[in-house]
């Protein structure tokens, strides 16, 4: 049995298994907007406090990319090759988790752990966007991103000195970004449970 459902001008038509599908996933919409709220909360927190002492900062970096990680995977959904978010998400859990737990940590070592997963993040991008252009939307945003994401972190690995400043702000704006990015996926999700509820 097809189930029509209205989309702005156009009808949408699909079976019940599809529907049952897609009430599945646009059910979680409220997940997407308030990661997307969290992560944009944690955004201007960074951006607001650069000036701060290195612990706190330290541990604002390890938060924001342990955010981003998550939002990563969380979002992964929106593409249909999805590896690719969960592999960049994992390494940005994994470079989070290793700022957070190193309690002692210095800002220039900071710099070179988050640099190093810049570099990890950009290749993998990079690699996955070659590899699975024809089946990856918009294939070429994610090369991009790959080769920003990789210079970034080569450039943290160079001049780590004055990387921290440079890498918090980037990642302050990149959060606040991501933040409204899934805010606004979260409620386009809402939107469309609601049409498929209707």
């Amino acid at each position: 049995m097809a189930v029509h459902q209205p989309s702005g001008a156009f009808r949408v038509s699909f079976g019940e298994g599809m529907a049952r599908e897609l009430r599945r996933v646009t059910g979680r919409w409220w997940m997407v907007a308030l990661l997307g709220v969290a992560t944009l909360v944690l955004g201007v927190l960074l951006l607001a406090n650069l000036a701060t002492a290195v612990g706190t900062l330290a541990v604002l970096v390890a938060l924001a990319l342990l955010f981003e990680g998550f939002d990563e995977i969380l979002t992964a959904e929106r593409h249909r090759t999805r590896w690719p978010s969960y592999l960049l998400g994992l390494v940005w859990i994994a470079v989070g988790v290793i700022a957070l737990a190193w309690p002692g940590i210095t800002l220039l070592t900071l710099a070179v752990v988050v640099g190093a997963g810049f570099v990890l993040a950009g290749v993998g991008q990079i690699a996955a966007s070659v590899a699975w252009r024809a089946r990856l939307p918009m294939w070429g945003l994610w090369l991009g991103l790959g080769v920003v994401t990789l210079l970034i972190g080569l450039v943290a690995l160079v001049w780590p000195d004055l990387t921290i400043l440079t890498l918090a702000i980037w990642l302050g704006l990149a959060l606040v970004m991501r933040g409204l990015g899934a805010l606004w996926f979260g409620l386009q999700l809402r939107r469309a449970h609601r049409a498929v509820e209707a």
